[in-house]
């Protein structure tokens, strides 16, 4: 009976140093960026790192294990009302795959913008200097490498426009 009732104590002690731990890094991510008071980091390991700009606007969240860089001079900007599943990357700086990697490396940057009212899956990459606008949704797994227009789903490895939206306005 003791027995249960220290594991239970031990177990309350260790989720709460797990909840202070990530709400202490949240929070310096809040204070080295521009977060919306009600932008929702949805679990653990979620990392924001680079000296670029990071903007993540209201009603917006970001899943578990989801990564976003923001090299130097470079912005990741994340409008009102998205949501972005677990284990997402988005980065500002990537190698040039069409390259001999034994000499000095050329990398690509540039800005990534995901507009008001997107939906992102789970496991999707974002390459640099990509734009996803408004109401688009990005299906789960995909590779996204070239800018997604308006109220289009699109999928894949390369990321590719499955259909507009149909819905009933």
């Amino acid at each position: 009976m003791l027995k249960n009732i220290l594991d239970k104590i031990y177990i309350r002690i260790y989720e709460n140093g797990k909840y202070l731990s990530r709400k202490k890094r949240y929070d310096s991510f809040r204070k080295s960026y521009t977060i919306s008071d009600d932008f929702r980091f949805n679990g653990e390991n979620i990392m924001f790192y680079g000296n670029g700009k990071i903007e993540c606007g209201k009603g917006s969240y970001i899943g578990n294990l989801s990564t976003i860089q923001s090299f130097d001079n470079c912005s990741v900007i994340i409008g009102k009302n998205c949501s972005i599943s677990h284990n997402v990357r988005i980065y500002t700086l990537s190698n040039i795959a069409d390259q001999d990697f034994s000499k000095s490396k050329k990398s690509k940057t540039g800005n990534v913008v995901i507009s008001d009212n997107v939906w992102i899956g789970a496991n999707v990459f974002i390459n640099p200097g990509i734009t996803i606008h408004n109401n688009a949704i990005v299906g789960s797994n995909s590779v996204v490498t070239k800018d997604v227009p308006p109220f289009t789903i699109v999928g894949g490895v390369p990321a590719k426009i499955i259909r507009k939206k149909i819905f009933n306005a």
